[in-house]
């Protein structure tokens, strides 16, 4: 009985053997490749490694932004919250406690959202994202000796739990940041970076744009964490795509084999950013700041605040944009208070984003209009005796004795309110507001910067507001940007083109990866309105309302403008032209703001300023 059982269970046991035995060879041979790799690999110490954001250059190569190595202050999200870090971090960084505690109560805020996100998104309420065990950035651009010291003396510094180990609490984050080297040329068109704020970071997930350390490091690609800086502003902003680049990673795996473990390593490396060249050429833009600036120093002129905008009339380009109150980058973040309470906005970016009534250089599209729909003809003769009656109300001109019987070409030369009222009169407002539209005016320009603020051009309400708009007064509001474009139509002969600042983008390779191509709208001139009216523009210069102002010299055709404001002696003033006005290159326009005077006396004498230095090297222009 007892020999029997034994063979039983012996001869079970070789059957199980056997099944085993068969079952292990089929994994073994016949089903292996149904496993992969991962299922006998670990992670083993895997990391990011960050890109270089690409720099910003003029026309010329002149840098306006680069990247350059930086020290960062990080600490532990654990401690965070822990106040005890703010002491020593204040006094070696000299920034008050209560601006860390800010800062570290908004990091806590943003990696809770996120974890609470996490955890609807998965339906369980015991997730804890990647963020709760990493080091943070609280102060940005320590000086290199402030990362020394701290490097040198940690134990000033609390420590923090994680497992069992002890850590010290804040470390010294290695990073780059942006290096201004002409961070006051053109500060406004360059633009600045931030932080990812709360609502950016919202945008970005929104996006799908945004990674977290719960997901796998192959994702990261463009996406940004949370402790990433991003363009808010600028070219900065505008070109955020061509600038960023693409992270790397590494990632590190134990493979266990037979008998045996093996570290192994896959690396994909980062993607620089592409270095963006503008269109703004550093010896104009810097004459159109030098020339503002002069103009701030001379109690003549009356100036506070105001623009000055250069474009190539024959493409569109954008080669000098200034703006006046105006900053430097480099200090920007250190200037951050000072500038947003100053009463003259230097934070605001007049070439695009200061619109106002255009006065009487808003003529050029009134006499475009009135030759173009058959109100006028070039001889078409009007008596200006100081002021004419319309719809029940007086309209006087510039002149209070009467500029007398006029055509068109003088009228022009000497702006004659009276002669453009009664060419506005016969034209009607949707007429003459159409052909204001068919300029560019009150309207966006599609500029590729962003925030550009359009103006307004409605069509008029009245006759009487058909008069006044005849002259570039009521309703209507310009940019710089527009009134200089307007200019620019006149210059090449009719051809609206799309303002722009971007040139071309080269990767690390240094090959051209994207260029901007011209775009323009046509305007439907006859020659024979743009032969008045630049024989009209040119001899404002020579003999009407700019005469005697500087321009002698060079040779430039334009109109002098003066919107009035309501107030006794409170104007803006501007001037928009072209030069050379037998060769047309470039197109322009200047204002200046609030001030006591008019057009031909307080804003053509800045644009002067700015032709004087660069005159040269608008002649030498191919």
């Amino acid at each position: 009985m007892f020999g029997r059982r034994l063979n039983i269970l012996v001869g079970a046991l070789v059957l199980i053997t056997a099944v085993l035995l068969v079952r292990l060879a089929q994994i073994q041979v016949g089903w292996h490749d149904r496993f992969k790799r991962e299922d006998y690999t670990r992670a083993a110490g895997s990391r990011l490694v960050d890109t270089v954001r690409g720099g910003i250059y003029t026309r010329f190569g002149t840098p306006l932004a680069v990247q350059s190595p930086s020290f960062d202050l990080a600490v532990y999200y654990g401690k965070l919250a822990d106040g005890g870090w703010t002491a020593p971090v204040s006094l070696l960084c000299g920034i008050p406690a209560d601006q860390l505690t800010a800062q570290a109560q908004r990091i806590v805020r943003q990696v809770e959202r996120v974890e609470s996100r996490v955890r609807e998104r998965l339906g369980r309420d015991d997730v804890r994202v990647a963020e709760r065990y990493e080091y943070h950035r609280v102060v940005e651009d320590v000086p290199p000796e402030v990362a020394a010291a701290f490097r040198t003396e940690p134990d000033r510094f609390p420590s923090a739990s994680v497992g069992r180990r002890r850590i010290c609490a804040v470390k010294v984050a290695e990073s780059t940041r942006r290096w201004y080297a002409h961070g006051d040329l053109a500060p406004h068109v360059v633009g600045a970076m931030s932080a990812v704020s709360q609502d950016t970071w919202d945008a970005l997930v929104r996006r799908d744009a945004a990674w977290t350390m719960g997901e796998p490091f192959s994702e990261i690609g463009a996406r940004y964490r949370m402790d990433d800086r991003i363009g808010i502003s600028g070219v900065e902003k505008a070109f955020e795509g061509l600038l960023r680049g693409k992270r790397g990673y590494v990632l590190n795996h134990l493979v266990f084999g037979v008998l045996q473990i093996r570290k192994e390593s896959t690396a994909v490396p980062p993607e620089p950013g592409c270095d963006v060249y503008l269109t703004i050429r550093e010896d104009f833009q810097a004459a159109a700041n030098a020339a503002l600036e002069r103009a701030a120093g001379d109690p003549a002129l009356d100036f506070r605040s105001g623009a000055l905008v250069i474009l190539d009339a024959r493409d569109g380009s954008v080669l000098a944009a200034a703006t006046y109150p105006s900053y430097d980058l480099s200090t920007y973040r250190r200037d951050f208070d000072r500038l947003a309470a100053d009463p003259r906005s230097p934070l605001l970016f007049r070439p695009l984003q200061a619109v106002l009534p255009p006065g009487s250089a808003y003529k050029i599209v009134t006499a475009v209009a009135g030759l173009e729909e058959g109100a006028i003809t070039p001889d078409t003769v009007f008596s200006c005796s100081g002021s004419q009656v319309f719809y029940g109300r007086v309209f006087r001109c510039t002149s209070t004795a009467g500029h007398g019987a006029l055509s068109l070409e003088p009228a022009i030369e000497h702006s004659c309110n009276v002669y453009f009222y009664n060419v506005g009169d016969r034209l009607g407002g949707p007429a003459l507001a159409r052909w204001g539209r068919l300029f560019g005016l009150g309207m966006p320009t599609g500029v590729d910067l962003p925030y550009e603020r359009p103006g307004q051009l409605p069509d008029p309400r009245s006759p009487r507001e058909a008069v006044n708009l005849a002259i570039g007064q009521g309703r209507l509001l310009c940019s710089p940007l527009q009134v200089a474009n307007m200019a620019a139509v006149v210059a090449n002969g009719g051809r609206l083109y799309r303002p722009h600042f971007f040139d071309y983008a080269r990767n690390a390779d240094g090959d051209v990866v994207e260029r901007y191509e011209p775009q323009f709208t046509p305007v439907p001139l006859r020659q024979s309105t743009l032969d008045v009216l630049r024989i009209g523009l040119r001899k404002v210069v020579e003999t009407g309302t700019a005469a005697g102002t500087g321009l002698g010299g060079f040779r430039v055709a334009g109109k002098t403008g003066t919107a009035e404001l309501g107030v006794a002696g409170v104007n803006h003033a501007w001037f928009a032209g072209y030069a050379p006005y037998d060769n047309p290159k470039i197109a322009f326009a200047v204002v200046n703001e609030r001030t006591s005077g008019h057009g031909g006396s307080h804003a053509a004498p800045i644009m002067a300023f700015a032709l004087e230095p660069i005159w040269d090297a608008v002649e030498r222009m191919p």
